[in-house]
């Protein structure tokens, strides 16, 4: 049989529920002709009687043409959704925007951009990755992820297209016994040669470590960990102090303990937090509006 077209779908529907083809011809706006012969070829092709002709009356449907009606009906709804969705899709307004994000970020920063763009742009679907710094980068140059919520460190600028999002400012944390605990700024010199509780995941080991060679301290590694509640957990229990640039809104650890943060002294570089994407992989349409909300809910800086 050959494929029934939403044009003859169009004009069934239309004869259908004005009665006649002379009064669909003008709703539709073609000739009266051009309607009788479509609808002509619908019955052909399908074997179905679809109207009975009515001397001086118009036409009514038959008990199959009533049955086809329903089928025309769905197909022309779906017709009509989908030149919905195309314009959607056009604008950028639907889709699926793979983001990965630094699991260390994601407690403090995920959460609030997933909610307010979903209510933002309640079409897109973000397909969130949580994974370490290093896997992010692997996932960004094998195309697995369209953009990456990271730490700026270690990015080859020359492979990645960089947009920051906030900066994130060391800070020292202490134990509430602490002789640093009720002081309103120190200088990190007073932490040296102190147990340390050193933050060890992938690349921010390695950028606390290069703070302490640029101010030549030796702080003594006494715990690692690769999770900021967990370093936070020792150094609430006098195991060692600690340096942070995430910084939750309460004192309070997992366990009931209390750390005290304390500003340093200090002019640092702050850890910028950024989105990336890799300049050779083909670029989501929805990642531009995606980046743009983010630069805009944290504000400049």
């Amino acid at each position: 049989m050959t494929k029934i077209t939403l044009k003859q779908c169009r004009y069934f529907k239309t004869v259908a529920q004005t009665g006649g083809i002379a009064s669909a011809a003008q709703v539709v706006g073609i000739s009266q002709p051009a309607v009788a012969q479509a609808i002509a070829k619908l019955e052909d092709q399908t074997g179905l009687v679809l109207f009975r002709r009515l001397h001086a009356r118009g036409m009514e449907l038959t008990a199959h043409g009533v049955e086809f009606l329903r089928y025309a009906e769905q197909m022309l709804t779906y017709a009509d959704h989908m030149e919905v969705a195309v314009a959607d899709i056009a604008a950028h307004r639907v889709g699926t925007l793979r983001v990965g994000c630094f699991q260390s970020i994601a407690p403090f920063y995920l959460a609030r951009i997933v909610s307010g763009y979903s209510e933002k742009r309640p079409g897109v679907v973000l397909d969130i990755d949580e994974r370490l710094q290093e896997e992010l980068v692997i996932a960004l140059g094998r195309n697995e992820i369209d953009l990456a919520i990271l730490y700026d460190l270690g990015i080859d600028d020359t492979r990645f297209h960089i947009w920051p999002l906030v900066n994130a400012h060391l800070y020292l944390i202490v134990p509430p016994n602490h002789r640093l605990a009720k002081r309103d700024s120190v200088s990190i010199h007073e932490i040296d040669g102190e147990d340390f509780v050193l933050f060890d995941a992938p690349q921010s080991s390695d950028f606390f470590l290069r703070v302490f060679a640029k101010f030549d301290i030796a702080p003594k590694i006494a715990f690692r960990s690769s999770s900021i509640e967990s370093v936070r957990s020792k150094v609430a229990h006098g195991l060692g102090v600690s340096l942070l640039s995430m910084k939750p809104v309460e004192n309070t650890t997992y366990d009931g303990g209390q750390v005290v943060p304390v500003r340093l002294v200090e002019r640092m570089p702050p850890t910028r937090i950024v989105i990336a994407s890799h300049v050779d992989a083909p670029m989501n349409a929805l990642a531009e509006p995606f980046v743009s909300f983010c630069q805009d809910l944290f504000g400049p800086g």
